[in-house]
């Protein structure tokens, strides 16, 4: 990040421009983003300079002229079905993605209760909020990341003290028009207006986040920010817990109000959830009640700390077993994943998970998975 001196900004502004009004303003933009510990950004030149980057390609990823060279785009299974699309970034984008990621949105803190994509939170610490609820209300969004658009990135940007053009053109930075078709629909939400007029637009598509770049994460959790603070708002009122990790959504009680109904309590997320231009996945809509298991992100919270279930330790064995004793290509068809690569980043996944609750048999997971020889691998001995 660049180091250097409202003053000598003011100074030579002054000289170039010989307006101190101008030279004024210019300070005063700078001082307050300085105050902030954030970078100061001046321009889509100076961006592309602290970059190290070509003008040019920046120009033309604002302009959307870059979209199916800036990304590639593949589909992974789902754990309960279906198919997640996810971006994978080229090289020059990542770079600057990864600047405003690390320089700007790291320094922005999330609502309390949202656990994902930051140091202080984590499943186990998301799950932990809820053990020991005898009731348990589970949501999901639908779409999290296509569903938050380059307007509401935008208002982050302005919010955060960028100016309008600043802020107009890192949230360009930021999303993409690049989705499958039976997502397309999202680029031209009726709730698309936009408070700029800054490029022409034609086509009339607004870009959402993509799933699979570093700044997608917390551009997510700060804008569903104001859904954080209804439904925490709602929750305070009847003694309940909530909490929110990327997508999904949980609400936890010891008891339920006499005057309060469970479909009421449903209604009323649903409600909040909409109105914060959110949509519920109605197939992920749970309510547990006593005597049933309760699961907050795979992990058991029916004791006083979460842990991880019988049938996830099955699970992550029965693959290691799979995996160490055929080869990877006809295990990986076998569970119904596309690529032996995507099959194998889904167990590590798995072990992974494990490590917090479990470090003794994360050791164990993590010694088998280590040992697996891998095709990819061998390729790069020489």
């Amino acid at each position: 990040m660049e180091t250097w001196s409202a003053h000598q900004l003011y100074n030579d502004a002054k000289h170039r421009f010989k307006d101190i009004e101008k030279a004024s303003s210019l300070r005063s933009y700078a001082q307050f983003l300085i105050d902030k510990n954030l970078p100061v950004i001046f321009s889509l030149k100076h961006l592309a300079k602290i970059n190290d980057l070509n003008y040019s390609f920046l120009r033309l990823t604002v302009e959307r002229r870059r979209e199916s060279s800036n990304y590639r785009m593949y589909a992974v299974k789902k754990r309960a079905g279906g198919r997640r699309f996810i971006h994978s970034v080229t090289k020059k984008l990542l770079k600057v993605q990864t600047f405003i990621n690390t320089e700007i949105l790291q320094y922005c803190l999330p609502h309390p209760s949202s656990f994902a994509f930051h140091p202080s939170g984590g499943i186990r610490r998301c799950a932990e909020q809820h053990c020991s609820a005898r009731w348990m209300f589970q949501f999901d969004i639908l779409n999290f990341f296509h569903a938050i658009n380059e307007v509401e990135v935008f208002n982050i940007f302005t919010g955060l003290g960028y100016r309008p053009l600043v802020a107009f053109e890192m949230a360009r930075i930021c999303t993409t028009t690049h989705v499958p078709n039976h997502l397309k629909p999202l680029l031209f939400r009726k709730s698309n207006n936009t408070p700029y007029n800054f490029y022409a637009n034609k086509s009339g598509a607004i870009g959402v986040l993509p799933q699979g770049a570093p700044t997608s994460p917390m551009l997510a959790n700060l804008v569903a920010k104001k859904l954080d603070e209804e439904l925490s708002s709602f929750v305070r009122k009847h003694g309940f817990t909530y909490t929110r990790y990327a997508d999904d959504i949980t609400i936890s009680a010891v008891d339920l109000p006499d005057n309060l109904s469970i479909g009421e309590i449903h209604r009323s997320v649903i409600s909040i959830i909409r109105r914060c231009k959110f949509r519920e996945n109605i197939k992920k809509t749970r309510v547990a009640g006593p005597g049933s298991k309760k699961l907050v992100l795979g992990l058991l919270v029916d004791g006083d700390k979460p842990r991880i279930s019988r049938e996830m330790y099955k699970r992550i064995d029965r693959n290691l077993h799979a995996l160490e004793k055929y080869p990877i290509a006809d295990v990986a068809k076998y569970e119904g994943f596309d690529s032996s690569f995507g099959f194998f980043n889904h167990v590590s996944g798995l072990v992974a998970f494990t490590k917090d609750v479990d470090t003794e048999r994360w050791e164990k997971f993590k010694k088998r998975i280590d040992g697996i020889e891998l095709p990819w691998e061998s390729k790069l001995v020489t």
